[in-house]
């Protein structure tokens, strides 16, 4: 999560991973209140205008080919935000610790460091935990991948 301070006079520097750097340097009173600065960084606030999160969109590939698209912020599971956004998955423990909701990242980052149960092979290849994946940029992930998880290679 990112929190961001501003005074009066300010000098604002933002840096998102792999995406773009931009340097800002106005008054304070030009940027307009802080939902509006961090619309402007791609942020989202909260209710308290205190903290700003990033949102990222992830795009959900099922077996047979359809595909779901939502935000996700950067503190919230994925299997969270696929519920939030109405979409059904398989999960079982919600810990990490099973491979029911095991999906396949084709393009994107997650931070899953929370997960027990994947082996670094299978991490490297790009397979995931949707209950324990944290999105660190936009994401598109393929589902119901448990069963690949012990295939043969």
């Amino acid at each position: 999560m990112t929190t961001m301070s501003l005074t009066s006079h300010c000098v604002v520097k933002a840096t998102v991973s792999n995406r773009f750097t931009s340097v800002i340097v106005k008054a304070l009173s030009s940027f307009g209140s802080v939902n509006n600065i961090s619309k402007f960084f791609g942020l989202r606030c909260s209710s308290n205008y205190r903290t700003a999160m990033a949102i990222y969109k992830i795009k959900l590939v099922g077996p047979k080919g359809e595909v779901n698209e939502f935000e996700a912020l950067d503190d919230q599971y994925i299997l969270h935000a696929v519920e939030a956004a109405g979409v059904e998955l398989p999960y079982c423990c919600r810990a990490g610790s099973c491979s029911i909701c095991a999906g396949k990242i084709v393009s994107g980052l997650v931070d899953q460091s929370e997960g027990i149960y994947l082996e670094d092979e299978q991490i490297e290849v790009g397979y995931l935990l949707t209950c324990v994946s944290y999105p660190t940029f936009d994401c598109v992930i393929h589902t119901h991948k448990e069963l690949d998880l012990y295939a043969p290679s």
